[in-house]
């Protein structure tokens, strides 16, 4: 299943293996984010000038990584796990924005 989505073209091998890493990073499921999960991203997304957005489950696992431009992110659609009729699919994004200054 592919887990990483959106604008990858012109990124280095050594970003491209950095954004892979995060889909295998966890945070605790009491928290919205890890402070290290929080700072990596962050970092990631200044270096490559791109947003960068994390869709979460309510365990902390990390469903899908999906990077942007410097002005907004996509979400993929998800096909696989379809929740019944009314119900959601119990994900949280979390992403970055860059400095418009």
């Amino acid at each position: 299943m592919k887990r990483i989505f959106g604008n990858l073209t012109g990124l280095k091998p050594s970003q491209l293996r950095r954004i892979e890493s995060l889909t295998r990073r966890r945070t605790s499921p009491r928290e919205l984010l890890s402070p290290e999960l929080a700072a990596e991203t962050a970092r990631l997304s200044r270096e490559i000038r791109r947003q960068i957005g994390l869709l979460l489950d309510r365990q902390g696992r990390i469903h899908a990584v999906t990077v942007g431009d410097s002005r907004r992110i996509v979400i993929p659609a998800s096909e696989d796990e379809r929740p019944a009729p009314g119900r959601l699919r119990g994900l949280r994004c979390v992403h970055t924005h860059l400095d418009a200054g």
